[in-house]
């Protein structure tokens, strides 16, 4: 019997979790394997909210902190994610009702624990309101611990990352794979790619220089890449930074 929990995860555990870089390969190591779990979501027909992601952290939690997800609405640009450690007292959310899909945790619970997955392949459910078909691309935001997700089409960081990475995959109907795709690091069937820096390439990363407007007086660095003022990338930042942060 397999079941989900609702529930909080403690910091140390989550703290516990593989860092990126450590299972940046595990989409390609694994192939097969992923093909299997994806093909699980349309064999039991689960919500469209339920996706596979790839298990694993930026940056550790403190005690009292969880990560979590928010949306920043941009001024011309649209909506951008980030992921930030907080302080909590209580949270909830409406997800999609996994009630009747016994069958399905419990055979992919299976899978992962036979062919040991167990930390590098999980389930993300999704609430109804962030249902969507965009692409994300999250970079790693040191000066806030923390992550911002841009969707296809906005300004990114220009210049290489140490590696790029799928980290979200919808359901596999067929054969229709990452082998078929263009990229050879990234599965374009995939909902998120992360572009990952070690550390910042541009520059010592400092804590940003806010002036009395609650604007960034100095460049970010953004997924090892420095983001300087006058630049459409920094205005969306430089937003994210004062609202989310």
């Amino acid at each position: 019997m397999a079941s989900l929990t609702e529930t909080l995860v403690p910091f140390a555990t989550y703290n516990s979790l593989p860092h990126i870089r450590d299972v940046a390969n595990a989409p390609e190591d694994h192939a097969d394997d992923l093909k299997d779990l994806r093909q699980l979501l349309d064999k039991h027909k689960v919500p469209k909210g339920v996706s596979i992601r790839l298990i694993h952290k930026h940056f550790d939690t403190k005690d009292g902190e969880v990560m979590i997800f928010d949306k920043v609405t941009i001024l011309g640009h649209g909506i951008a994610q980030i992921m930030k450690p907080v302080a909590y007292e209580y949270s909830s959310h409406v997800a999609p009702d996994m009630a009747n899909f016994e069958p399905f945790l419990t055979e992919f619970c299976a899978i992962v624990s036979k062919r040991n997955l167990r930390f590098k392949f999980g389930l993300r459910i999704k609430a109804e309101d962030e249902l969507d078909n965009v692409g994300w691309t999250e970079f790693e935001f040191h000066e806030k611990r923390g992550t911002i997700m841009l969707q296809d089409g906005m300004p990114m960081p220009e210049g290489d990352s140490d590696f790029t990475v799928s980290t979200e995959w919808k359901k596999l109907i067929g054969d229709v794979w990452p082998r078929d795709c263009k990229h050879t690091k990234t599965c374009c069937h995939g909902a998120t790619t992360c572009k990952h820096c070690t550390y910042c390439k541009a520059y010592d990363v400092e804590e940003c220089g806010i002036d009395k407007e609650g604007s960034c007086t100095e460049a970010f660095c953004l997924g090892g890449q420095r983001v300087l003022p006058g630049t459409s990338l920094f205005d969306i930042v430089n937003t994210i930074a004062v609202q989310a942060f």
